[in-house]
């Protein structure tokens, strides 16, 4: 299994949780992936799925796990539209432009297709915080309705980054270490 790690706008590979996440599963024997996106302080939303689409040619995307951040699960959504994987797990991410200067040029420049999306993607895992500074409830809220899946919220978990006191985020591994199992366990392992 093959785990892609994403961060969102204003970030880098590594940041809050992920490099505590990655040094985890590495330990775990599982090969992790964690790019820095290009200008993250400004991202082209065209460039960072080009990106994206580069960083996964070659990897079995059956066998594919991506934990993406805030901003970049937008950018996965747009890949999933294209490409069957195996999972998502969206950390505080969302899927429509609500209106923050930010990343409202990003966000508006296209609407994610959620019948493809579903149709390619295998399982999906929404997580945010109940206090998300950021991104307002429903947004959240809505990438889970749209995903057909239940989120899990964390209360008080905030924007779910430093900030809010995650620099480990055990509850990534566990889901991980399910998947892994789940595997397994098709497959006769």
């Amino acid at each position: 299994m093959i785990i892609l790690i994403l961060h969102g706008i204003e970030g880098f590979a590594g940041i809050h949780w992920q490099q505590w996440l990655s040094d985890n599963l590495i330990e775990r024997d599982y090969k992790v992936v964690m790019p820095n996106l290009p200008n993250s302080n400004h991202p082209d939303r065209k460039i960072w799925l080009e990106t994206v689409k580069e960083i996964v040619k070659g990897l079995d995307l059956a066998d594919l796990v991506i934990v993406a951040h805030s901003l970049s699960v937008s950018v996965v959504l747009d890949l999933i539209e294209e490409v069957q994987i195996k999972s998502l797990i969206s950390v505080s991410g969302f899927a429509y432009d609500y209106g923050v200067e930010l990343n409202s040029y990003f966000l508006g420049e296209r609407n994610i297709n959620f019948d493809k999306v579903n149709k390619n993607l295998k399982q999906a895992f929404v997580i945010y915080g109940s206090n998300d500074p950021y991104v307002p409830q429903e947004v959240l809220k809505s990438l889970a309705e749209n995903l057909k899946v239940e989120p899990e919220i964390i209360p008080n978990g905030g924007h779910l980054n430093t900030d809010a006191g995650y620099k480990t985020f055990p509850r990534l591994l566990e889901i991980i270490e399910d998947i892994a199992r789940q595997r397994r366990a098709t497959k006769g392992w």
